[in-house]
């Protein structure tokens, strides 16, 4: 295909291509039908109607812009293949020339920036070996038991840890010194956990005290990093209280396991050793990833690069974009964000083009290694993971290849990155194991710790 290549920067090329008479006209015509396919001639069927009178009724941009469409995958694969070209990103495209018989396409072309890797093989690193305290399992139960609490309506007076159900009106002073409502300062039978901080300092706790009935009016002073219309005023809510309700926490005991329903787990001793292989596991995974993450970052250092700071800023600014729109999903403008936070939009925007700048050497590293070690994942590895993935979701294969298919490219980027996290741990050396350190044991603690012969467990009673 006739094409011209201009370089804008080390990084960035303008490819202008005139797109072959045959694909041109074969993607007009295919466009034609698809748009003909929709268009109604009076006293025709559709699809009967002759050609010339179907034309009358299309809009021919419409088919140009179809065709247009159809020609630019296809043309763009073909001319990076013939130059050997590696996009970072999708091309920006420009129509510079249009007809019945002429198509010319001007592709503006970001490239993976050059990268020199460094050492890559043989790196060593320190990797903690995790382990688990009778503490940590200890808490972790407790825990267990109290997302598992049963809430239950109490004639007494709240107190901290209880759940209130109560209405709320917030309100302000005016100029004149009257009070007026603020907008989001009302909600009626409300749930809230005294002590779970949801609330601004001081608001939960003049509740405590509060029985079923009681009506209260209470004073508050809004953070000063709060939303600009609210930051800093103090404000009136007047309160009425509906019910108390206290945590009923299970006994720890085998019923209470049982009720849990978590799969071959039904006595204590069962829950405690499910427990620790979790924290374990979690532990464990944590320390993988810190151990490779240390590997990569040895490995960028080890390496040179050429990016062009369109890309950083390109990438910084996204990742902006994104949490503004975060933001904006929980109500909140970006400026009250802001506020809220104590941040200013300068120091956010230099700390993204950091970690735009990380991520992307980061990525740069991971590919060329791919690239110089061919892990990049094959038709036949994809193939592989689907049928792995319908085993073990009890689906069927062409089930998750139907979900797999809409985003094929993007899986088939993870599996390579997950070849090549395998590459890079196990070509690294031994790693430098850090065990815990260990601490003294109180005499507490050292009663918890089992005997050698353990005697038969008691049900606890009910």
């Amino acid at each position: 295909m006739k094409h011209t290549v201009e370089k804008i920067s080390p990084s960035r090329v303008k490819i202008a291509v005139s797109v072959e008479k045959e694909l041109w006209d074969g993607a007009q015509e295919k466009a034609f039908k698809k748009v003909a396919a929709k268009v109604s001639v009076p006293g025709f069927r559709p699809g009967k109607a002759p050609r010339k009178l179907v034309e009358e009724r299309i809009n021919q941009e419409t088919v140009w812009n179809n065709a247009i469409e159809e020609v630019l995958t296809p043309v763009f694969a073909q001319v990076i293949t013939e130059e050997k070209l590696e996009p970072m990103y999708r091309p920006q495209v420009n129509v510079t020339k249009l007809s019945k018989d002429e198509l010319e396409l001007v592709y503006t072309i970001v490239l993976i920036p050059e990268v020199t890797l460094g050492e890559y093989k043989g790196l060593k690193a320190e990797k903690p070996a995790p382990s688990v305290t009778d503490l940590e399992v200890k808490n972790a139960i407790e825990s267990l038991l109290k997302e598992n609490a049963e809430l239950v309506v109490t004639e007494r007076a709240a107190k901290m840890g209880d759940t209130a159900v109560i209405d709320f009106d917030g309100y302000l002073e005016n100029a004149e010194g009257k009070l007026e409502a603020f907008e989001g300062g009302q909600a009626n039978n409300y749930s809230l956990e005294l002590g779970s901080n949801q609330f601004i300092p001081g608001f939960e706790e003049q509740l405590v005290g509060m029985k079923d009935g009681d009506k209260k009016e209470i004073k508050v002073t809004f953070p000063e990093n709060y939303v600009k219309e609210l930051a800093g005023k103090e404000a009136t809510f007047k309160i009425n209280m509906h019910e108390v309700k206290e945590k009923k926490i299970p006994e720890l005991n085998d019923e209470a396991v049982a009720d849990l329903a978590i799969k071959d787990v039904n006595t204590v001793d069962e829950l405690k050793e499910y427990e620790k292989k979790s924290i374990l596991n979690r532990k464990l995974q944590d320390a993988e990833n810190a151990y490779y993450n240390s590997l990569i970052a040895m490995i960028v250092k080890n390496s040179t690069f050429v990016i062009d700071p369109d890309i950083i800023h390109n990438e910084a600014h996204q990742m902006e974009e994104n949490l503004k729109k975060q933001v904006e999903s929980n109500g909140l403008t970006f400026e009250q964000y802001l506020e809220i936070t104590g941040s200013k939009e300068e120091d956010l925007h230099q700390t993204y083009h950091v970690n735009a700048e990380n991520n992307i050497k980061n990525f740069l590293a991971v590919h060329e290694i791919a690239v110089k070690e061919n892990l990049a994942a094959t038709d036949e590895d994809v193939d592989a993971e689907i049928k792995k993935m319908a085993e073990q979701y009890k689906m069927k294969e062409e089930e998750v290849r139907n979900i797999i298919e809409k985003n094929r490219e993007d899986f088939r980027s993870q599996l390579t990155d997950r070849k090549v996290r395998n590459f890079i741990i196990a070509s690294a050396s031994a790693p430098e194991s850090k065990a815990p350190a260990k601490k003294a044991t109180t005499k507490a603690e050292g009663e918890k710790k089992a005997p050698a012969k353990k005697p038969a467990t008691k049900k606890a009673a009910k």
